[in-house]
């Protein structure tokens, strides 16, 4: 381990092992072992880390995990992220260019958990507010099938088994084969389209936006009134929506997956 001496080297590159560790918790020897460091070594640097919320250590596994203080400030800075400095000019484009709501989605692969983190209004006095900066699931809805889809098969089948695929709405996808069946068609389309499987009452479109390894970092959404939505204008919808992500997904120097013809 470099820099052995300099102890928030150390910390940081507890904390940077934690975050990419597929695992959501982790032992001081599995942690030690991971970062070539002594188990007594591993013990303090969580300790330290512990008593200042960056991480967690579970009472009954004494295993640790990131802490509410570390998912936090993740969340202060989400706003200075270059991806929602890239998103608001699109955004704001996409919803001149349709008068519905657009909000931008971002996926957090440690928690397997998607919040939104800007949004844009419509004009019109019908329209859903969305809480921004709150964890929300994958599993279900528009703007989380839009990431889901594009996760890896072993991060898919983490998600059905840690959630249950337990529903938000009577409309919400609750049987393992049928959520298969829709990602598939998802990655097929390149765009999620969802009714009232989130919020009662809504539709949900949505297109994933992608890091420069083509690793998906989340979507951009529209939700709409389900009385207003008109079903002759959703290739519409659905190519401004797409054009918004792939602008985003350029900007931030990501690599567009095509959809199918």
């Amino acid at each position: 381990m470099k820099n052995d001496r300099n102890p928030i080297s150390k910390a940081l590159k507890v904390l940077g092992w934690l975050a990419e560790n597929p695992s959501s918790e982790a032992g001081v020897r599995e942690v030690a072992a991971g970062l070539q460091i002594s188990p007594s070594s591993a013990h303090r640097l969580l300790l330290a880390l512990a008593e200042e919320g960056f991480v967690q250590q579970n009472s009954q596994t004494s295993q640790y995990s990131l802490g509410l203080e570390f998912f936090r400030l993740a969340q202060l800075t989400t706003g200075k992220a270059p991806i929602r400095q890239a998103a608001l000019e699109p955004m704001r484009h996409l919803v001149d260019a349709c008068n519905e709501t657009a909000l931008l989605g971002i996926y957090n692969q440690v928690r397997q958990e998607m919040m939104f983190a800007a949004s844009v209004e419509s004009g019109h006095s019908l329209r859903y507010v969305i809480e921004l900066n709150k964890w929300m699931p994958v599993h279900t809805g528009a703007s989380g099938l839009a990431i889901m889809a594009f996760l890896s098969e072993t991060e898919i089948q983490s998600i059905i088994h840690r959630t249950r695929l337990a529903p938000l709405t009577g409309r919400s996808i609750t049987e393992s084969y049928r959520i298969v069946a829709e990602l598939e068609n998802v990655r097929q389309r390149g765009f999620a389209f969802t009714r009232g499987q989130r919020i009662p009452g809504a539709v949900g479109l949505a297109a994933p936006m992608f890091g420069s390894s083509g690793e998906v970092l989340g979507d951009i959404c529209l939700t709409i009134p389900e009385q207003r939505f008109d079903d002759a204008s959703k290739d519409h919808l659905v190519d401004l929506l797409v054009a918004c992500a792939d602008r985003i997904t350029s900007d931030i120097g990501g690599r567009s997956r095509q959809r199918a013809a």
